[in-house]
């Protein structure tokens, strides 16, 4: 069925997150909410996503196929491309050559049905809607029948560089899939969580930090970092954390606890990380927690299980990862309790940490604290090993020695 365009349009119109830029970027990821360098993303309404990939510029949430929903992919992107559009109308043309298939073998697998390209109608926006659906001939579903490919996206030229384009996508695979406005409608929800921001480059956060905006000396100090210009990038945050800005307090907790940033001292890590997880901040609750847990000088289990119970709580990974950890041993105090383990190492895989992804996986491997299942094993250890995990790495290269590798996703649903 042919989506109309008002329909698209009233799509649009949910949107204006994806094209209005805030004054500077949050410097902080919360529950929910993941703050890349060019926008900030909303995980995709409702239930079953995972994060499947992340990076400074491109975030990737998957919901696998259940008995009475097909799979979905979601994607937000910032990227520079080759060919810089300048006006809605080369963005447009952009996204039509974007959506070709260029590879012989997959235009000859993927028969595309349908596919719309619609300028939006507001001229400052410089934002374009798309839309394709494709039969992949290459691949059935259990059932026999030819798997559908339906795709929603949105590409806008930002806001503050327009040589950056961000771009949002959700695509459904399955039998007969996206044939209706229920998908352009979670799409649009989706749309509407991703939010571009400032500033994008080192050059644009320094203006700011001097002038006392603490997200921008947060982003400053971190670029810093990354550089290797540490001490200037402790001095930055310093003066975040000063005035209360509690990544910038939980980056100082972290630099004190490693000692690689600036002379180890647990006491001022504590000291740092208590600020920080005291005014809510689960990032911090986390951190200060395991602190607690680990660190000789400053330990007091019971108030580090407190605090990682907290972090749990509020939706933080760590938090949630080390409580998982907690219990599956019985550690820091908590008694035992395999089920609840793996419950919680779940919520955390379901957020995109490594580690968690890797555990849960071994524990359907084994069927300890839930039912055993090797391929949902397999399917975590996948998202585990795509993160770096090593011990995920290594069991998948043994296993692939003596297998064929899985198909690759179509270039849709990589878009």
């Amino acid at each position: 069925m042919t989506l109309p365009r008002t329909a698209l349009f009233t799509c649009l119109a949910l949107l204006p997150a994806a094209s209005q830029a805030q004054s500077y970027a949050p410097a902080d990821d919360r529950p929910g909410r993941y703050v890349l360098m060019p926008m900030s993303v909303e995980r995709p309404p409702g239930d079953g996503w995972t994060v499947v990939r992340r990076s400074d510029t491109d975030l990737v949430f998957l919901r696998p196929a259940e008995k009475d929903r097909h799979s979905l992919v979601a994607i937000a992107s910032g990227k520079v491309p080759a060919k810089r559009a300048r006006t809605s109308a080369e963005l447009a043309a952009s996204v039509r050559e974007d959506l070709k298939y260029k590879d012989k073998g997959d235009a000859k697998r993927f028969e595309i049905l349908e596919e719309e390209v619609l300028v939006d109608p507001a001229a400052e926006r410089k934002c374009v809607r798309y839309r394709q659906r494709a039969r992949d001939n290459g691949a059935r579903g259990a059932d026999g029948q030819t798997q559908i490919i339906s795709l929603h996206g949105l590409a806008c030229l930002h806001t503050a560089d327009e040589g950056l384009v961000v771009t949002a996508s959700l695509s459904e695979r399955g039998p007969a899939a996206g044939g209706n406005a229920a998908l352009a409608g979670e799409a649009a929800r989706f749309f509407a969580g991703v939010r571009q921001h400032l500033p994008l480059q080192r050059d644009g956060w320094r203006s700011p930090a001097e002038q006392g905006d603490t997200n921008a000396q947060v982003w400053l100090a971190r670029s810093l970092l990354r550089s290797n210009e540490l001490e200037e990038a402790i001095v930055w945050l310093d003066r975040a954390a000063e005035k209360g800005n509690a990544e910038a307090r939980t980056m100082l907790g972290m630099a004190y606890g490693s000692g690689r940033v600036v002379t180890k001292s647990p006491q001022e890590a504590v000291k740092w990380l208590r600020l920080a997880a005291e005014s809510g901040y689960p990032k911090a609750e986390a951190l200060l927690g395991l602190t607690l847990v680990t660190e000789a000088e400053v330990r007091n289990e019971e108030e580090g299980r407190r605090w990682v119970r907290k972090a749990a709580a509020d939706g933080d990974p760590l938090g949630q990862s080390l409580l998982g950890e907690f219990l599956l041993s019985g550690r820091a105090g908590i008694a035992k309790n395999e089920a609840e383990a793996a419950a919680w190492y779940r919520k955390a895989a379901e957020q995109g940490d490594a580690k968690a992804q890797y555990m849960l996986a071994s524990l359907l491997e084994k069927g300890i604290g839930l039912k055993k299942d090797l391929i949902e094993s397999h399917f975590w250890r996948e998202l585990a090993a795509a993160q770096g995990h090593p011990d995920a790495r290594r069991i998948l290269d043994q296993a692939r020695r003596a297998s064929r590798p899985a198909p690759a996703l179509s270039p849709a649903e990589g878009k």
